[in-house]
């Protein structure tokens, strides 16, 4: 089944982008019903499994915080010879990888004894594995390396994992052993240089959820692989009453575990079976079900150190022993087990176990790739079939419907504030009587957004037949803040306006700037948008003047100011002065100075980096601080997550500054927030641009770095007359650099 829909992906997804005319409705229903969930909830076909999950025993010398396996004593352990016996029997015949997991697998003295008898019991097998704490240091070592010579004496493939729950102290608090960092490290690097292929995993609970991007972090720049998962209850690992730490996550939690995850697929995972598993975690936070198979639905088994069988480490019973009756007829007469699994455990399991996406997420992901290729900017624009998608309406005629577009479901902390000044200006034109669509572009974003700002919305998908339904059936569709600039998704207000106006419906452009615009397929799109707005109102002059001069647009044009300062003014103006200097710092990308080599832009880059953190100190010791804070007003992968600049920026450039507190904010940011942290400094040091306009409409002390090279701060700046608070780049390296 697997390889149908594979094929189906292929050929018929090929044909939605060359064959558009057809119907977008009836080649969906027809992909959909050709698509069948290959397990959902129905035993599959017995077959014998590829893969063994070898619990060598059940002690560990670990204390970890999410679980008790390290509570239990030592009991029967199955010998080399047991073990052997066992794996004899024919349910393992095709057997291709044996994993040796614990408790601690390295505790056990006769642990190359027991790698060699699972090798002398499976012919075919091609690889084993081990999983270790690295605890005891030189005992690991020692007993991988004799286990390494037997595996490779026998030309089996081996690799290993080590567990890694933090950086530093943050691993040990969780593992419960002091050092324990020190020793995995040590470990690691002992076998990478070794060659033996080996990545570390990681376990996130509620003890270490803050604290994991400081590992990726440290994973980073040692060029060190892992994989990440959350914290099951495995009935293995006797964690049932761990509920305190085990999927116990509150809001911010959940969504900053989301955002993690998507960090990890956009910036670090690169094989795509990691990718989807990845994909279903973030799913299951998000309240949805498991979007990937599990191999132990069919292909593996589970063997414990006392030679007992089950068919998952995670949910299942134990359902017999392999040292007193077969283990095939185990395997083959427990099926009421396996369907109480299925039917009440899969869909919930967030254990990272492997596979290929199910039925039902090829279905979402087929419709996926079809919506954004038939949204995106290259595409055809409204087709005759089009015309079958009704306008969709959530209120009745008579009662406003607005739909408004934009970079929603990647903002900033600004475009939050922009978001809320437009609904403040749509509640004070409608007196609160309207209803509210966003489309976005990662709706559990949008969706966060709303909730921290009190929105009453409906949040859609931006690359769904629901952009089409909803600008046909929405009064007024907005083009809502932020730049209209070189991006792939104009798309979005692109072909919301399209369709709006295919009904007859208003097009407004509010709070938008123009530019950087450097490609000619970009300007084209700007250009038609324009067109396509009945209503144009800019952010700042400049854009007004591109606008007319550029782009030949002679309907009238207005200046609107930004967006985010209507929402601001609900703030009172203060400012306390706790001799703390704010930092509202993000990358310098090479948009914004697109006329540049990447290599020239590259130096250049790193010259401006050290210039700025020349120019925070001075500025500290100028006013007397005695703390800089790096605070963050983006959190998502897309856009670049303010922390992981500041991560790298502290450690390039402030390791010196001992006797000043330096530190930066890994929490989320919200308007609230940031609004509280500028006022509470006694100066603010603002590189992204709505730190600016936050700064300024808030009456604080503060400096603007212009990253955009006389781009929207200059504009921001010059129009509000207050252009002697900026700095520029070249400025900066020229007075700053040591």
């Amino acid at each position: 089944m697997i390889g149908v829909l594979k094929t189906i992906t292929k050929t018929l997804t090929r044909k939605i982008i060359t064959n558009a005319q057809l119907s977008n409705l009836h080649l969906l229903k027809q992909l959909y019903d050709d698509a069948k969930p290959p397990l959902s909830g129905r035993i599959v076909e017995q077959r014998k499994p590829t893969v063994v999950n070898l619990n060598a025993n059940d002690i560990c010398n670990s204390k970890c915080a999410m679980c008790n396996i390290w509570e239990q004593k030592q009991d029967f352990e199955v010998t080399p010879e047991q073990l052997k016996f066992i794996l004899q029997d024919p349910l393992y015949s095709e057997v291709k990888h044996v994993g040796i997991t614990g408790g601690e697998p390295t505790l056990r003295e006769d642990l190359p004894e027991l790698y060699e008898a699972v090798i002398h019991a499976i012919p075919g097998l091609k690889g084993l594995s081990i999983i270790t704490n690295a605890i005891k240091e030189k005992d690991v070592i020692s007993r991988i390396e004799k286990v390494i010579e037997k595996v490779h004496h026998y030309n089996k493939d081996f690799n290993m994992m080590v567990s890694l729950d933090g950086y530093g102290d943050m691993h040990d608090k969780v593992r419960g052993r002091p050092g324990n960092f020190v020793t995995a490290v040590n470990v690691i690097n002992h076998f990478q240089a070794k060659k033996i292929p080996l990545a570390i995993g990681c376990t996130i609970s509620k003890v270490n959820v803050w604290d994991v991007e400081e590992l990726l972090f440290f994973m980073k720049n040692n060029k060190i692989y892992g994989r990440f998962r959350v914290a099951e209850f495995i009935k293995r690992l006797y964690n049932d009453n761990k509920a305190n730490v085990i999927r116990n996550f509150d809001e911010d939690e959940i969504y900053q575990l989301m955002l993690f995850f998507y960090k990890l697929i956009y910036t670090y995972e690169t094989n795509e079976t990691y990718i989807n598993t990845y994909r279903s975690i973030i799913n299951i936070l998000n309240g949805g079900k498991r979007l990937v198979g599990c191999p132990y639905q069919g292909d593996g088994v589970v063997l414990n150190s006392r030679g007992e069988l089950a068919y998952c480490a995670p949910k299942s019973s134990i359902i017999g022993n392999g040292l007193n009756e077969s283990s095939n007829l185990i395997y083959d007469t427990n099926t009421d087990e396996r369907r109480r699994i299925l039917d009440q455990e899969c869909d919930a399991c967030i254990h990272d176990y492997h596979a290929p996406l199910t039925g039902a997420a090829y279905k979402e992901s087929l419709s996926a790739h079809f919506w954004r290729n038939r949204l995106n900017i290259d595409s055809e624009g409204p087709l005759f079939s089009d015309r079958f998608i009704k306008p969709r309406r959530l209120v009745k005629k008579g009662i406003k419907q607005v739909l408004i577009v934009g970079w929603y479901g990647t903002e900033t902390v600004g475009d939050k504030a922009i978001l809320g000044g437009i609904v403040d200006q749509l509640d004070s034109l409608y007196q609160n009587n309207y209803q509210l669509v966003i489309a976005s572009i990662f709706p559990f974003i949008t969706e966060r957004t709303c909730k921290e700002l009190n929105l009453n919305a409906n949040v859609i998908d931006a690359y769904s037949k629901e952009l089409i339904a909803f600008s046909k059936g929405s009064d007024v569709v907005i083009m809502g803040g932020g730049p209209l600039m070189d991006l792939e998704d104009l798309a979005i207000p692109l072909r919301a306006f399209q369709y709006a106006k295919l009904e007859g419906n208003s097009t407004i452009i509010y709070g938008c700037g123009l530019g950087p615009l450097t490609k000619t397929r970009y300007i084209n799109v700007v250009s038609e948008i324009l067109k396509l707005a009945d209503d144009i109102r800019l952010r700042d002059n400049k854009s007004i003047k591109l606008a007319k001069s550029s782009f030949r647009i002679e309907k009238e044009i207005t200046l609107s100011g930004d967006p985010a300062k209507i929402y601001l003014s609900r703030y009172p103006d203060k400012q306390s002065d706790p001799k703390i200097l704010r930092c509202y710092v993000r990358e310098w990308t090479h948009e914004y100075a697109a006329e540049m080599t990447q290599d020239d832009f590259y130096l250049k880059k790193l010259s401006f980096e050290g210039a700025l953190a020349a120019f925070i100190k001075r500025k500290a010791l100028e006013i007397g601080a005695r703390e800089i804070r790096f605070e963050n007003m983006h959190n998502f992968v897309i856009g670049n997550d303010d922390r992981d600049f500041s991560r790298y920026f502290l450690d390039q450039y402030f390791k010196d500054w001992e006797d000043t507190l330096v530190s930066y904010d890994k929490y989320l940011a919200t308007v609230d927030s940031i609004v509280k942290s500028m006022q509470n400094s006694s100066h603010n040091i603002c590189m992204r641009f709505h730190s600016v306009v936050f700064a300024h409409t808030l009456k604080t002390s503060f400096t603007a770095v212009d990253y955009t090279m006389g781009g929207k701060i200059n504009n921001y700046l010059s129009d509000n007359n207050c252009i002697e608070k900026l700095v520029n780049v070249d400025d900066l390296i020229a007075n700053y650099n040591d």
